[in-house]
């Protein structure tokens, strides 16, 4: 079992490395400890893997101050990482409990890991993820309405973040804890049914699973094809709009040949780069990466629901169609977008400005 673990996160940081991980030779990589069993067990794998992949290692903790408990619980990580001779850095937050606490909750913890990390010379944060918190967050995503993104779930890697467990589930985490001798806390909101995460772990994963017993892989399968695809896709997107980008705006020659999965790429990275946007930081199942990169996470593009995206893609569609003609699919269009920015598509293409009247346009 511990074997097999430590393959499985050794191969998941290796991809598309050839098998070595030398981009982390030399590093340090901070773990993100709650106490739980999923932290245990990327804290017994990490330490395993830690000497062939030449990396040090550090402990973080975020005390979210929701509960009586949470303050013994940090002072048990840091005793255990004293017992094995590890860096700890804990952080406390003072978080109010009411509407949105879980995304609120994921936000803070994601700000304190980075100033922890910041503060240790940490070079990359490990979170310990697995192939069960993959397969309730795609199930989210479906819930919510997702696109081809949002099936392709978490990744492995995504900047500094890094998920080595996501190739062994939660319930394959807990027993390898019982084989390292790590004994893992209990965190009573994990079990809170009136979040969707939960709901989705206590009352429809185990059903989906009586069904498949290999259900997290099967989900894993579906969310490595949806990334791979999405990033062929995001990839060819990103090139359409850098090569259609003009100092008067964007070219719409010939855009009307594209695939449907391609314009609306086009659109959403053309509204991004018009409004001034600039990268983001991951989420559970969000994205890192360079401007001109697959990652591309901006407020005004993530904002631009699918409604909008079709009324703008059918607009130009309508235009090329009319070319030569006098139909009214001719006339200037302007659309009012979330972020404070106007999209106007006229004679010589696509034009973002920013948003004067505070109105809203014409669709």
């Amino acid at each position: 079992m511990i074997a097999r673990a430590v393959g499985e996160a050794r191969r998941a940081l290796c991809a598309g490395d050839g098998g070595g991980a030398g981009w982390l030779r030399g590093g340090r990589v901070l773990i993100a400890c709650s106490g739980g069993p999923d932290s245990l067990a990327l804290l017994g794998v990490m330490e395993l893997l830690a000497p062939s992949l030449e990396v040090t290692l550090a402990v973080g903790h975020v005390d979210h101050g929701l509960r009586a408990s949470s303050a013994l619980e940090a002072a048990q990580v840091a005793a255990l990482a004293a017992r094995r001779g590890l860096p700890f850095v804990g952080a406390r937050l003072e978080l109010a409990v009411g509407a949105g606490l879980p995304a609120r909750a994921r936000r803070a913890r994601r700000a304190a890991l980075e100033a922890l990390a910041a503060g240790c010379g940490a070079d990359w944060i490990a979170l310990g993820h697995t192939a069960t918190d993959q397969a309730e967050t795609v199930l989210m995503h479906m819930v919510r309405g997702a696109g081809l993104e949002g099936l392709a779930g978490m990744a492995a890697i995504e900047g500094r973040w890094l998920r080595p467990l996501l190739r062994i589930t939660r319930a394959e985490a807990a027993a390898l804890c019982g084989r390292l001798g790590l004994v893992a806390i209990d965190d009573p909101t994990n079990h809170d049914e009136r979040h969707l995460r939960v709901e989705l772990r206590e009352a429809v994963l185990p059903r989906l699973r009586a069904r498949n017993p290999r259900l997290e892989r099967a989900i894993s399968a579906l969310t490595g094809q949806a990334r791979d695809a999405e990033d062929a896709l995001a990839g060819w997107a990103a090139r359409e709009e850098a090569g259609r980008r003009g100092a008067a705006g964007w070219s719409l020659v010939g855009f009307e040949g594209l695939p449907r999965a391609i314009r609306w790429r086009v659109l959403r990275r053309i509204i991004a780069r018009g409004a001034g946007a600039t990268a983001g930081s991951p989420g559970d199942g969000g994205g890192d990466g360079g401007d001109d990169e697959a990652g591309l996470r901006v407020d005004a593009a993530a904002e631009l629901g699918s409604a909008s995206v079709e009324a703008i893609d059918r607009a130009i569609m309508a235009r090329a169609a009319a070319i030569g003609g006098t139909e009214a699919a001719l006339a200037p269009r302007q659309w009012s977008l979330a972020g404070g920015i106007r999209l106007e598509l006229g004679p010589i293409g696509l034009l973002v400005r920013p948003e004067r009247d505070g109105g809203r346009a014409n669709h």
